[in-house]
């Protein structure tokens, strides 16, 4: 008891003297590749939405947490990921000066996911990694692009088996536009901005 009131206690001080959040609506075009040979294209690819909170904890790092829902041929699959931005110039709203206020930036993240190829809706995770640009329009509202790509730990993605052992995959390729909050003026924690 006394171990899960200290982690508590840790988790409602660290997001009360965080930094800044982002917490957005995300677009994307995205498709299922497994044993399909016409799934990459863009122009095959399906429409889908997700919702993505971000977490600055320094101008070079930010924590990320996503759910996507997407469709592709006869799959409908529900995604949770979580992991982190890697800026690749360091990135700030509320400073100016040298840092800037848009930057590249690598994503990697673990996914849990949920899909339904029209029988029993069935389990698995991903490795996804992908790779992205953003760019602060004022200082609430950012914009940005991301691609990324997942291996999924199944072969069932697509609805097609085969003898051989073969992992599925699937993409997202979108925008995204987030509003941010939670900066608290006059923290110690400023100082790391």
């Amino acid at each position: 008891m006394r171990k899960l009131v200290c982690i508590l206690t840790f988790l409602i001080a660290n997001i009360g003297f965080s930094q800044v959040y982002e917490a957005g609506l995300t677009y994307n075009l995205g498709n299922v590749m497994g044993e399909r040979n016409d799934a990459f294209p863009i122009t095959s690819s399906y429409k889908n939405w997700g919702v993505v909170i971000k977490k600055n904890m320094n101008p070079r790092i930010a924590y990320r947490l996503a759910i996507n829902l997407m469709e592709s041929h006869n799959t409908q699959l529900a995604e949770l990921s979580g992991g982190i931005d890697f800026n690749f110039t360091k990135y700030n709203l509320i400073r100016t000066g040298n840092i800037k206020k848009s930057t590249g930036y690598l994503i990697f993240e673990a996914a849990t996911m949920f899909y339904n190829t029209g029988g029993d809706t069935k389990f698995s995770i991903a490795l996804p990694m992908g790779i992205g640009y953003k760019h602060a329009i004022t200082k609430r509202i950012v914009c940005s692009m991301e691609a990324k790509a997942r291996v999924s730990f199944s072969d069932t993605l697509d609805k097609i088996t085969t003898n051989k052992s073969t992992l599925d995959a699937y993409y997202y390729i979108g925008a995204s536009i987030y509003y941010t909050f939670g900066w608290p003026r006059g923290s110690k924690n400023q100082i790391r901005f």
